[in-house]
């Protein structure tokens, strides 16, 4: 009866303790700061807004499977990163838990694009390594280019120890004391001591070698799916778009690249033929379900982009050509410009 008794009280004293000897700290989230161009160990001092794009994941019901919605953009909001003496740093937290990822930094005319992973655990690791509470990684702001987080979290890093300085700030803040290294019981083998941070290994993209490829990955893009005119005044046209649609790069531009095609008496040809090239500063393409982008005024258009001989846009029928994410050309309705 009394080892009854005592096993009793045993399993009483795991059901009262048991939870708080179990619960364990959640890691912090992933979040950043941005520093001057050249200099790591200063925030950036232009204004500027901070922005991601992101396409959520919803289950198919009573499925492993997934789609993905259309792009959502959202404007982050920031924090100051210490409590005294904050010299300007703030602290972004993105959206996690979606796919096709990508953080904007938005100053004046120029962007930078930092492309997320969908499977951030990697990156929370890593600021779980650091410290339990949360602890920014630092991405120097250059503007043109699209990168990918773990080459501008890598870089920094090696180059600086502005992350460290960070973390010694917030610990002092905080008053942390490191925890005392626990002896373990007999038999049980003590854990392995703290590693440095490693670099997080950027994986290497597979793209497409041979044209055949190109034209298999093209074909599996997402197509453009309706384009229409929303409404005409003297030379300026608003278009309603569907699908997705190629864009010109530009920084923090959403124009999508277009052709104009004039009817003749032979059919239609080109009024002002572009090369589908993109600059590779902003967006490549755009994921949109009817919203209305205006093109700037076709005849200053066409006077700025032809020779000197071809330049006046006349009366005419004419048509705006798009190019879809799998790269085949969508016209609009035709309309008229008097």
């Amino acid at each position: 009866m009394r080892r009854v008794a005592e096993h009793g009280l045993l399993i009483g004293a795991l059901v009262i303790f048991g939870v708080p000897l179990i619960a364990q700290p959640q890691p912090p989230d992933f979040c950043f700061v941005i520093s001057e161009p050249g200099d790591a160990d200063k925030p950036l001092s232009r204004a500027y807004v901070v922005k991601q794009q992101y396409r959520e994941r919803v289950p198919y019901y009573n499925s492993d499977q997934q789609w993905l919605k259309p792009d959502t953009t959202i404007t982050l909001q920031s924090r100051e990163l210490f409590k005294e003496r904050n010299d300007g740093w703030r602290v972004f937290t993105p959206v996690v838990g979606v796919s096709e990822s990508r953080i904007l930094v938005i100053a004046g005319g120029d962007t930078m694009r930092i492309d997320l992973p969908d499977d951030m655990r990697p990156l929370i690791d890593r600021a779980w390594t650091r410290w339990p509470e949360p602890s920014p990684d630092v991405m120097r702001f250059k503007p043109g280019r699209r990168w990918d987080v773990n080459t501008c979290i890598n870089e920094v890093q090696a180059g600086v120890a502005t992350h460290q300085f960070i973390l010694n700030r917030l610990k002092q803040e905080a008053n942390w004391v490191e925890p005392p290294a626990q002896i373990p019981p007999p038999g049980i083998r003590p854990p392995e001591p703290r590693r440095p941070i490693e670099p997080i290994a950027i994986p290497e993209p597979e793209r497409p070698a041979t044209p055949k490829e190109w034209e298999a990955f093209w074909a599996e893009q997402p197509p453009l799916k309706k384009v229409e005119v929303e409404r005409t005044n003297a030379d300026t046209v608003w278009l309603r778009i569907s699908g997705r649609v190629m864009l010109n790069g530009g920084c923090g531009s959403g124009m999508p690249l277009f052709n104009i095609e004039m009817r003749t008496d032979t059919g239609w040809v080109d009024r002002i033929h572009f090369e589908w090239i993109q600059m590779d500063c902003g967006m490549p393409w755009g994921d949109w379900e009817g919203h209305v982008v205006m093109l700037p005024p076709l005849r200053w258009w066409v006077g700025a982009n032809s020779p000197a001989a071809t330049k006046e846009l006349m009366p005419g029928t004419y048509r705006i050509v798009l190019k879809g994410g799998n790269m085949q050309e969508v016209r609009s309705p035709s309309f008229k410009l008097r």
